[in-house]
């Protein structure tokens, strides 16, 4: 049952996918639960996703104000549940990339291995998409799909370039482009690429531990004040009432968002490093 709701969504909050997807973060998270999705060996698409995760929202919501009265506390469990999984699904992402960068070097060996041994393009693809777990060896596997239904190789590299992750293999689709059309030889080629990733992989993992206290703090400051809002609205209905008693509460409550969103996003600069999150 929630693998066909989350394949089909909820027609009810569809209007409000199509125009929630447009949204980057919203973008984001949607692609990390369909990328999970297609692991466990089923389709979903975007706006079946943000829809299912709309319905639950409203669940949630409901289920609060039931039990608690409080309208207030309500919203604030839902808003501590959207931040929540946010941070998650950043925190997934990261993992999932940093775990396709690293399994490169293998892939441009097993490729350097095979056009070695004169393999076809075709078999070569298989080949990686053996040797290659997760989702790079499904990028892979999808190309070799493209030459087995009759596609040229240009249509099989194109692949490669559209996926999620098309920068970590650009410099390869491009350079057996070039091959394919003008001959040569590409181990040197692959050999090269392998000891730039590999070099490249090893200066952000220096980063990585550098910034990992940092990271981990700011999560910690993005996630908790919400967490502490919904936990105090749950226990006492009214804590967030005085807000609302007068145009001073008001502007202290927005006051208070505004400080925290800016802080985001200044932590978020300030930890970025040419694309290391």
């Amino acid at each position: 049952l929630v693998k066909w709701r989350l394949r089909n969504g909820f027609r009810l909050f569809m209007p409000a996918a199509r125009k929630l997807v447009r949204l980057d973060q919203v973008a984001a998270f949607a692609d990390e639960v369909e990328v999970a999705c297609a692991g466990g060996g089923f389709v979903v698409t975007r706006e079946s996703v943000v829809s299912a995760a709309l319905a639950v929202l409203v669940a949630v919501a409901v289920f609060v104000l039931v039990v608690t009265g409080s309208l207030i506390g309500s919203a604030a469990v839902c808003v501590c549940f959207v931040v929540v999984a946010h941070v998650i699904a950043g925190s997934v992402h990261d993992k999932r990339r940093e775990a396709v960068r690293e399994a490169v070097p293998g892939a441009l060996e097993s490729m350097a291995a095979c056009f070695g041994s004169g393999f076809t393009l075709l078999q070569t693809f298989n080949q990686v998409a053996q040797d290659t777990p997760g989702y790079l060896g499904r990028t892979f596997e999808r190309s070799a799909h493209v030459l087995e239904t009759g596609g040229n190789a240009q249509q099989a590299l194109a692949e490669l370039r559209q996926g999620k992750h098309a920068g970590d293999l650009a410099f390869i689709s491009i350079a057996l482009d070039v091959q394919h059309q003008s001959g040569g030889s590409m181990r040197q080629v692959l050999d090269a690429a392998s000891d730039s990733v590999k070099g490249e992989l090893a200066l952000r993992r220096s980063l990585r531990v550098q910034t990992a206290q940092a990271k981990l703090s700011a999560r910690i400051v993005v996630v908790m004040p919400f967490i502490l809002v919904a936990l105090f609205s749950l226990a006492s209905p009214d804590f967030l009432a005085p807000f609302f008693s007068s145009a001073l509460g008001y502007a202290l409550l927005a006051l208070a968002i505004a400080m925290q969103v800016a802080g985001v996003v200044l932590v978020n600069r300030a930890l970025s490093v040419d694309g290391v999150s």
